[in-house]
């Protein structure tokens, strides 16, 4: 009776050994969870999911014989290295014909043009009246050629137009020139505050594949082709009504 109670007590003993390493084990996980899930504290959105994670990375296989790639997040972006060209980049278009020709249309630049045209208008006239006045001081006799001095006057006063023209076509030239930098100029502060509020990192000028060609020569067809920077995209990357919001255009 003595060694079967000494058994029995053995065995006691040996289970309850056992359960106090089981539960120090458990311990010790129930720790080393709580450490991890500590580095990572959990944002109010999460909620229990099948999702993976946090994590600082993720190894994904390779080729045979070659490092896995190593995938984390780096500056609040997917990367797969330590370079900045490693990245997975927010791409988003707009088209900035569409965009520009309403820029153009804003009274601003609509009243420089105006005024570049009326007193081109203004300075034509001028012109056209002293070419009458001098065909009014020379009237010739009919059948007769106009006297040397009318030719000699009438000549100068064609070589001052003709340099008057090109100094016109210049200043149209330039304020074109002006009002093309502006206009881009405020396309593109309005695609930085789009960028900006929607985490975009590029942005591409493009033209709708589906827009008809307007071009009657060939050169004019070919730049239409290439304007159309996008052969294929999808709609949800083009912000352009977004960037008009910004500018306060309408469609």
């Amino acid at each position: 009776m003595k060694r079967l109670h000494s058994i029995a007590l053995g065995l006691s003993v040996l289970c309850s050994a056992s359960a106090l390493l089981v539960s120090l084990s458990v311990a010790r996980g129930e720790r080393h969870d709580s450490a991890a899930f500590a580095a990572y504290p959990m944002h109010p959105a999460w909620a229990p999911s099948s999702d993976l994670g946090p994590a600082d990375g993720l190894l994904l296989a390779t080729e045979a014989g070659k490092d896995p790639m190593r995938v984390h997040a780096k500056d609040g972006r997917i990367a797969w290295g330590d370079r900045s060209t490693n990245r997975v980049w927010s791409v988003a278009s707009v088209d900035i014909d569409r965009v520009m020709k309403k820029i153009f249309d804003g009274a601003s630049y609509v009243e420089k043009r105006r005024e570049a045209q009326e007193s081109a208008k203004t300075e034509e006239a001028e012109f056209n009246k002293r070419a009458e006045d001098l065909r009014a001081k020379y009237q010739p006799a009919e059948g007769s050629a106009p006297p040397p001095e009318a030719q000699r006057e009438m000549a100068m006063l064609q070589q001052e137009y003709n340099k008057w023209l090109e100094g016109m076509r210049a200043r149209d030239e330039k304020i074109a020139a002006e009002q093309f930098e502006q206009a881009y100029r405020e396309l593109v502060a309005a695609v930085e505050a789009v960028s900006e509020k929607e985490s975009i990192d590029l942005v591409f000028r493009f033209y709708p594949t589906s827009e008809p060609f307007k071009a009657n020569r060939a050169g004019e067809a070919l730049a239409q082709i290439q304007a159309r920077t996008f052969l294929k995209y999808p709609a949800a990357i083009d912000i352009t009504p977004d960037v008009m919001k910004v500018l306060n255009l309408s469609e």
